[in-house]
Formats: C-alpha cells, structure tokens, sequence
C-alpha cells in the first residue's frame, strides 16, 4: 500500500503500478494506523477488487456475504401460477437471510412440477382445485426437483465437518496432512 499522503514527512514520488494511495479528509498522527473498511462483501467481490478472499467471511450475526446463484426452472408456457426469477441467491446465515431465496426456489420448482402435471393444468382448466393426493404429489416433485437442482449445484463442493464447523466459529479450517512421501 501506498501511504504517503498520511504522512507529510515521507517524500512524494510517482505513483508505482499495482498500489494506491489512500488520503485523509482529517488530520492524523504520522506513523498511526489507517484501516480499511471493505464494507459486507462476498469473497467474490472481496477477490475482484482486493485479490484476497477470507475463509470464514461472516457477520457478526453469523450471516454470509457470500451468495451461491441457483439457478431455477423457466416457466413453461403462459404460467398463472407463478413468474420465478431466474436463480435464487442461496447463502449462508439467520432464518431472514437463508430462507427466503430457498423459499422463492421451492416455489419456482412447484411452478414447474405443477406445469408439467396434466391432472393440475386439468383440473385448473376446468376451474377446480386439485384433489389432496395431487397436490401431495406436486409437492412431493417439487421437492425433488429443487433437491436434485441443489445437489447438481453443489457437487464437487465438499467440505469436511470440521471445515464446516471452524468456519462457523470463524477459524480458519484445518490444513489438510501433507503429501506423503516426502
């Protein structure tokens, strides 16, 4: 990092590739510490604009800057059901963060498993409800669906228990064991 506009004792030099300089509007103390606050970010974000990303990158209340785009089922057709967004950003965090992108995911997938059940455009075509048995049936495809959707996203992601759980108690995980051999 460049610092030398902080500090009037250090001389002014052209600016050198790859750093910056970071100014002041308040006076401060030569030699004293300047902190950065790069604001809630994801990794990604954290990684774009810094070149760094953190292994734990959580809030202090436990929620995750980090967002996982799932992508969702296009409507079919002329739906009346319902008109999903195009992915649901999954992440990490309190019931008000995580549930309701799962929650808009399962309904985009009951959109689509209702689209594709010929008893339901049926029965909504002749303008009744679904009987119980149908409507378990849709609810029970679209929790597949959404859950062959979440696994096909996230495979090749794995994470042992004990990453997870340093993680969430904002430690970094353990390194793995080294090559043996050597």
């Amino acid at each position: 990092f460049e610092m030398r506009s902080i500090s009037p004792d250090l001389p002014r030099s052209p600016p050198i590739c790859g750093t910056f300089e970071m100014r002041s509007r308040l006076p401060l103390r030569a030699r004293s510490a300047v902190h950065e606050t790069y604001g809630a970010k994801g990794n990604a974000q954290l990684l774009n604009a810094y070149g760094f990303a953190l292994v734990a990158n959580f809030e202090p209340d436990r929620s995750s800057n980090d967002v996982r785009p799932l992508p969702l089922p296009a409507p079919r057709g002329d739906s009346l059901i319902y008109e999903p967004p195009a992915n649901a950003l999954l992440r990490i965090g309190p019931k008000r963060y995580s549930y309701p992108p799962l929650a808009a995911a399962l309904d985009a997938f009951r959109a689509a498993a209702a689209a594709a059940s010929s008893s339901v455009g049926a029965s909504s075509r002749a303008g009744r409800r679904p009987g119980l048995s149908a409507r378990l049936a849709l609810e029970e495809e679209a929790l597949r669906r959404l859950a062959a959707a979440l696994d096909a996203e996230l495979k090749g992601y794995s994470l042992s228990e004990e990453s997870a759980l340093a993680a969430l108690g904002g430690r970094a995980p353990p390194l793995p064991p080294p090559p043996r051999g050597r």
